[in-house]
């Protein structure tokens, strides 16, 4: 099997929560009786699949009360300084990869009902197909930030409906937030859009949003470098 890590991405500032009196970071917020994120670990921890490190991205201020919701589990705790979009994120956390991981997995804290068989059977099938990047899919009305398919099912593009303004179809198919990445995708493609959208004068990426997005923007950025992208 090949080495595997795991970014779970856990980040913003949770104003809309603030403005509401909790003050407790929504990736901590209990399910099952414990931090959502916690509940998201374990369950990595407790499948078939081997994660040599997982590392866990988190805004400036919050490193604590993740070490401490986290603890015992053996996680990293990264902090992303600047609030610059979920794909600015996971390019953060690419330097603390190690050495031998081949593939990571990136999801969010605040997913956990994502089950391990969805996590280990789209890395079976992202292993098993050469793939450069592979989502976890569903089909649904009204879809967020949908696959585009040719007509031989080859995905050729996703666009994201909100932060884009694309429009949305009245049905298909769009991701879970549970994502495998090759680590060569993952290095090539985000430093490529870091290095090309990224404005060190206003210190924010030339985006709609200012944002780097994940994972449209890893979808085309694969395709554009030839590697493989599927949704499962």
């Amino acid at each position: 099997m090949p080495v595997l890590a795991a970014v779970l991405l856990c980040g913003g500032k949770g104003s809309r929560m603030l403005q509401g009196g909790v003050t407790t970071h929504k990736p901590l917020l209990e399910v099952g009786g414990m931090p959502a994120t916690r509940f998201v670990v374990e369950g990595l921890l407790g499948g078939r699949l081997e994660f040599s490190q997982i590392l866990v991205v988190v805004p400036p201020g919050r490193e604590a009360e993740y070490a401490d919701a986290l603890a015992g589990l053996g996680c990293r705790i990264v902090t992303q300084e600047v609030a610059l979009g979920t794909g600015n994120a996971v390019y953060g956390s690419l330097e603390h990869l190690l050495a031998p991981v081949e593939h990571v997995y990136v999801s969010f804290g605040t997913q956990p009902l994502v089950r391990s068989e969805t996590v280990e059977g789209t890395l079976d099938v992202h292993i098993g197909n050469d793939l450069g990047f592979t989502l976890a899919t569903v089909i649904m009305d009204h879809p967020y930030a949908p696959l585009i398919r040719d007509d031989g099912g080859r995905v050729v593009g996703s666009v994201e409906t909100h932060l884009e303004g694309a429009e949305m179809p009245k049905r298909g198919e769009t991701n879970i937030g549970a994502y495998w990445a090759s680590r060569r995708a993952l290095e090539e493609v985000l430093s490529q859009l870091h290095d090309s959208l990224y404005s060190e004068e206003e210190m924010r990426y030339t985006t709609g949003s200012g944002e780097l997005g994940y994972p449209d923007e890893m979808v085309r950025g694969c395709l554009a470098a030839g590697h493989g992208v599927d949704g499962v």
